[in-house]
């Protein structure tokens, strides 16, 4: 009995000695993780195909299947001829001209006059598309042929895909030194007084740039039509914006132009840009506290240049050119060091690179500073549309203190405050216009603004009063620019300064009192940070869905080369220990 327990304790053991074996056994490792997915990219999709029918049921269904074949029309090839004719009666020539061509011809009743024209090497609708022009020969063309009719007031209905809005949008941007009230305290009431009287305020001195758009499409475009037909001789234009519908009862010239006129500005209106922005922070290194150096992106090439001197004061806690040997000379300050000893104070800075998006633009800033993307912004608009993002909060201050006094049985005083919200954060409408060529115009307005609070004391009447008011620190611009579909537009130079104090020295030796400074090196001033807002259009057409979905199997191809480079040499190639 005891042997038999034993051995059933020793197999049990074995078991879990297996199971934990197993649980630590390395799982077989996938040569090729992303060939599969590759391979999926590269191939178009593929529907699936049916099952193959047996001969009898095709050779049922045969004689079916070519009866149906031979009702789907065959394009004829359009006949062309020279024409010549000499003061021919108009129905005369519209009936002979169809003579021996697969076309039809039908002349209303009362069509006169006579026709003289030579051309050559046309075809049948080239030759009633002349007549109409020069003769003024309305005619409609059908699946059977032509229809010659007279020109008489006739019914159109036009289809016009727009929304039934009215859209405004208004931008200001505003530069002042200071406002003037003049309190005008003639206004007094017997039941009682307010405080807050009639004030007319005035700005001193400043600038203002005010920006307004107003949408209304539809009363625009019965504007429109209504002056090109005219009201004259049952002439009339009704316009359906709920339906989308545009109704004309006009003369077969004037129905022309109208729908000439519709189809030109549906075109324009359907047109589409993509915007893509990128609203940086860079904190300018030493050699850029005067601004960026735009003068290295000239042409998306970067040139060699000067850039200041070096500092200590960098991540390795060396100057730049520590370590390099050479005479300093400033006869000739683009030529690096060479030749002696150089100190690691100074130096010069140089970089190439060219660059055709965000990315290689991005990078080639930070060779000036520390960039920071504040936002990424991205968004569609359609031709001359406001798009506006906005990406904060909203906090409301005191703006306005008042109180009013009611006289009458009793006195009552109550106070009346004004609220004023203030935005904090980053704020860019964007206005675009795209003409044919695929050129878009912009009203850019981008802001960064940052509201606080503010303690304020004043005194008013000898009494002492403690306000809370909003400090807000803005930066803006308001510009229009223009660039190509794909472009990078570049907006620079809002700066502000940073305070910065820093300091190095030999340990111990420069904390001793009196003498500490001699082995000390302390830097206090200001640092520059500059805003730089990137924006590139894109106008969206028939390529550009194309062309984001091989940018998007660009990017997996680049991520699956990185993921198979640690695959074989990396982490997931190191054996477990």
């Amino acid at each position: 009995m005891m042997h038999h327990l034993y051995g059933s304790l020793w197999r049990s053991g074995l078991l879990l000695v297996l199971i934990f074996l197993a649980a630590c056994a390395q799982p077989p490792r996938v040569t090729q993780p992303l060939s599969d997915f590759e391979q999926h990219l590269e191939q178009p999709t593929v529907t699936s195909v049916p099952p193959e029918l047996p001969p009898e049921v095709a050779q049922a269904l045969l004689p079916k299947l070519e009866t149906e074949a031979a009702l789907v029309p065959t394009v004829v090839q359009e006949p062309r001829f020279d024409v010549a004719a000499q003061k021919i009666q108009a129905r005369e020539f519209f009936m002979g001209l169809v003579t021996g061509t697969p076309y039809n011809m039908v002349v209303q009743p009362g069509i006169e006059g006579q026709i003289s024209l030579t051309l050559k090497n046309v075809t049948i609708p080239e030759v009633m598309e002349v007549l109409r022009d020069v003769y003024g020969y309305y005619y409609r063309q059908t699946s059977t042929g032509f229809q010659v009719m007279r020109g008489e007031l006739q019914t159109q209905l036009f289809h016009v895909n727009y929304l039934n809005l009215v859209r405004k949008g208004s931008s200001q941007t505003r530069v002042s030194s200071g406002q003037v009230s003049d309190y005008d305290g003639d206004d007094d009431d017997n039941s009682g007084s307010n405080n807050r009287d009639n004030r007319d305020r005035s700005v001193v001195s400043g600038s203002q740039v005010g920006t307004e758009s107003v949408n209304d499409f539809w009363t625009e475009l019965a504007t429109a039509l209504r002056t090109m037909v005219g009201q004259e001789e049952g002439r009339r234009v009704i316009i359906q914006p709920q339906a989308s519908v545009v109704v004309v009862r006009a003369l077969p010239p004037e129905l022309r132009q109208v729908a000439d006129y519709l189809t030109a500005i549906q075109g324009n209106l359907q047109r589409q840009v993509t915007l893509e922005a990128k609203i940086l922070e860079v904190e300018l290194s030493d050699g850029f506290q005067s601004g960026i150096n735009w003068a290295l992106f000239v042409g998306g090439d970067v040139v060699l240049s000067q850039t200041g001197g070096g500092t200590i004061f960098g991540d390795a806690g060396v100057s730049d050119t520590a370590g390099n040997s050479g005479i300093l000379s400033p006869l000739n300050p683009t030529k690096m060091v060479e030749g002696s000893t150089a100190s690691a104070f100074g130096g010069v800075f140089s970089a190439a690179l060219s660059f055709n998006n965000f990315a290689a633009f991005i990078e080639l800033l930070e060779t000036q500073g520390d960039v920071q993307v504040l936002s990424s912004p991205r968004i569609a608009t359609v031709n001359n549309q406001k798009a506006v993002i906005k990406v904060g909060s909203d906090e409301f201050f005191v703006t306005d203190i008042s109180s009013t006094t009611v006289t009458g049985t009793a006195t009552t005083t109550s106070p009346d405050i004004t609220l004023t919200p203030f935005f904090s954060g980053i704020a860019l409408d964007v206005t675009p216009q795209i003409d044919a060529g695929g050129r878009v115009t912009l009203h850019v307005h981008p802001t960064i603004s940052q509201v606080t609070d503010q303690q304020k004391t004043i005194t008013v009447s000898g009494q002492v009063q403690t306000l809370p008011l909003a400090f807000s620190t803005v930066r803006e611009s308001d510009s229009i620019v223009s660039a190509q579909s794909g472009q990078v537009v570049v907006i620079g130079g809002l700066m502000k300064n940073l305070s910065t104090k820093k300091s190095a020295g030999i340990p111990l030796l420069g904390q001793l009192p009196g003498v500490g400074s001699l082995f000390r090196h302390s830097q206090v001033g200001t640092r520059k940070s500059e805003l730089v807002i990137l924006l590139r259009p894109m106008v969206v057409d028939d390529g550009t869905w194309e062309t984001a979905l091989q940018e998007s199997s660009d990017s997996f191809e680049q991520l699956g080369s990185r993921l198979n480079k640690e695959w074989r040499g990396g982490l997931f190639a190191r054996p477990v220990q």
